[in-house]
């Protein structure tokens, strides 16, 4: 099977106009921001939390983690299922729905057990919102320009963790962490509305080549198995869940290690990181839009090559990041490191989307998910506040920054997973 043969291959006729591609693509980049916004905002909301409910850095640790993370894997499963299924549109309108309401209501949480329901429940909105998006963006590019697509869909994310780490921290400065959670979750409930109202529901299966069947009757295991007897996904999960591990851990604390090892405000936070973020986040995904496409045109292995690669290089660039004092070159580094992470997102998503067929896309995304999500966003911080807690009588405030540093030495062994992936992905091609 070569790559010409893919690229010409339609299942479906059916025609999506470009006005819709567009509409598609805005609409579901700010869900995409707000799934962002979430995660992002919390990060630098955990230093306010932790001094106004009085937790531990572990307990904090749960609440970015585990509290979150482990709904949003077992619900990522079935609901990835009814959206292979069932209207993607409905599925995420609702999901998106409930975790801005979950998100609103976090702001009225008086203690530790309030707090973690509530990103119980966000977990299991969120869970449906990547499956369902993902699905869709496939359907709306070619296998040629896909890669273009899911970087235009994470340029809702860089916006997301813009916002998250510098409105978000501005509003908290003033207002208190509790408003800035009303403002992150209410705008959400108003976008789950328009997207009901105004988004077309893309054909399934448009650029699948016609030797892969398309059934939607199996069960949900036999769908599981069916992603997981692809030697790419299996690859890709133990990859990405590794990156995600050590990744999990740095973002998470990122805004805690600011203000505890260099002495930032809330406000300082947010406006350097903000805009450094946000700047540097919009760099890296404009990469991959740009030079995406003629990339894989090359090569569909790039699909996989470039998020190893920015595997190897990473490691040294974030223990360097967190190691020195000097703000000037942390902020360099720092950046370059988002640049870095934030150009090879795409590439991911786009290669599920190239080995699974349309009937099993949205399960491949949570399982992607339930990998990146279970194993980095659940244990990553979780390690991160238990070691920093546990070195805190030794290091005092700067435990957090060794406790960040151990755990972005474990991203490199992702990389070989990325690169094993590559070698199986060309003869598992599907569209």
């Amino acid at each position: 099977m070569n790559d010409s043969t893919i690229s010409t291959a339609v299942a479906s006729q059916a025609v999506v106009s470009r006005g819709q591609v567009v509409h598609a693509t805005v609409l579901l980049c700010l869900v995409n921001m707000f799934n962002a916004l979430d995660r992002a905002a919390l990060a630098i909301l955990v230093q306010p939390i932790k001094t106004d409910l009085g937790l531990s850095d572990t307990q904090l640790g749960l609440l970015t983690g585990f509290a979150f993370s482990l709904t949003y894997a077992l619900f990522g499963i079935p609901l990835a299922r009814m959206a292979d299924t069932r209207s993607r549109v409905k599925l995420l309108s609702a999901c998106l729905a409930v975790w801005s309401v979950a998100t609103a209501i976090a702001g009225l949480a008086q203690n530790f057990i309030q707090l973690a329901l509530t990103r119980v429940v966000v977990g299991i909105g969120e869970a449906g919102g990547s499956p369902a998006s993902l699905s869709m963006m496939g359907e709306y590019y070619t296998p040629e320009n896909r890669s273009r697509g899911m970087n235009l869909f994470m340029l809702g994310a860089a916006a997301g963790g813009s916002l998250g780490l510098g409105l978000v921290g501005v509003i908290a400065d003033h207002y208190g962490w509790r408003v800035a959670l009303f403002s992150m979750g209410l705008p959400g409930v108003l976008l789950a509305i328009v997207l009901l109202t105004t988004l077309r529901e893309p054909p399934r299966g448009r650029f699948q080549i016609n030797s892969e069947q398309f059934d939607t009757d199996i069960a949900w295991y036999q769908a599981v198995a069916q992603v997981l007897s692809r030697r790419t996904m299996r690859h890709l999960l133990v990859a990405y869940g590794i990156s995600a591990f050590g990744g999990a851990g740095v973002s998470a604390w990122l805004g805690a290690f600011f203000m505890r090892s260099h002495g930032m405000s809330l406000s300082e936070l947010g406006a350097l990181l903000g805009i450094l973020a946000g700047a540097a986040s919009f760099v890296g995904v404009m990469l991959g839009v740009v030079f995406g496409p003629k990339a894989v045109r090359r090569d569909r292995r790039c699909e996989v090559w470039w998020p190893g690669t920015v595997n190897l290089a990473i490691v040294p660039i974030w223990m360097l990041t967190l190691y020195i004092s000097n703000l000037y070159m942390v902020a360099a580094l720092l950046a370059f490191a988002i640049v870095l992470s934030s150009s090879c997102v795409g590439f991911v998503l786009t290669s599920i989307q190239s080995v699974l067929p349309a009937h099993l896309r949205g399960m491949g995304t949570a399982a992607l998910m339930f990998a990146s999500n279970l194993v980095g966003t659940g244990a990553g911080p979780l390690l991160v506040g238990y070691l920093s807690d546990a070195m805190t009588p030794a290091l005092g405030d700067e435990a957090l920054r060794w406790a960040m540093i151990i755990s972005v030495t474990i991203i490199g062994w992702g990389a070989i997973h990325f690169f094993i992936a590559a070698k199986h992905l060309r003869n598992e091609l599907v569209s």
